[in-house]
């Protein structure tokens, strides 16, 4: 497969001119970009900064069964877990099975949360539209999870855009947000990093540096 994108910062310099073309025919919403940590959050800085916008992030942690690693959910946010339970019925496992889990990864998320704004609090979403950012939509309960999260924050108007889209992922989530921007959709999408010629991973610090180096990063909201 020939790549697509040259690293996270082209995508992103991509989506933004998608995105500001979407936003600025809808004059007089003032956007708040939300990066999915950690890579969204390299392709969420050029999206804010194309759209002088506050740039923030949300953290998604997996839902693993306990003993065997099996991928179950995800969460995100503060939101409820979003599980899939066709698999867990396989496993034979209830929710409360994963109450562990479920705690042990709230905590990171929350440890994670913290590390990254640097213990600045989240920007307001509250009636504004929120573009969500990712390096790509795969298939799997990640960006759902997120999804529902951020929904339960009150935006006015959930944009979702990403370079790389799995079709069957987009089309579920069309039905969940106001609006999907993807630059590419493509059939049974497991992992992005193909369709870049450079995914190499984004550190925890490198999120931290975007996130307080972005100028809208101190904007009141």
């Amino acid at each position: 497969m020939t790549a697509l994108f040259t690293n996270r910062r082209d995508a992103g310099r991509r989506l933004a001119r998608r995105t500001g073309e979407y936003l600025r025919a809808r004059a007089g919403e003032e956007p708040v970009v939300v990066g999915l940590a950690p890579g969204g959050v390299a392709v969420a800085a050029e999206v804010a900064r194309e759209l002088a916008a506050p740039l923030d992030v949300v953290v998604a942690r997996p839902l693993n069964a306990p003993g065997n690693g099996t991928p179950l959910g995800a969460l995100a946010d503060e939101g409820p877990p979003v599980l899939n339970r066709r698999a867990m019925r396989g496993l034979g496992l209830g929710e409360e099975d994963l109450e562990a889990e479920v705690t042990h990864q709230r905590v990171e998320l929350h440890r994670l949360e913290k590390l990254y704004r640097d213990c600045r609090p989240p920007v307001p979403v509250d009636g504004r539209t929120v573009v969500l950012v990712t390096d790509g939509v795969v298939f799997g309960p990640v960006v759902p999870a997120v999804v529902h999260a951020l929904r339960g924050r009150g935006p006015g108007r959930l944009v979702l855009a990403a370079p790389v889209c799995d079709a069957r992922s987009a089309a579920g989530l069309r039905r969940v947000v106001d609006v999907l921007l993807c630059l590419r959709e493509a059939t049974y999408l497991h992992a992005a990093g193909p369709w870049y010629g450079d995914f190499r991973d984004v550190t925890d610090r490198e999120v931290a540096v975007l996130l307080r180096e972005h100028p809208a990063a101190r904007r009141p909201g």
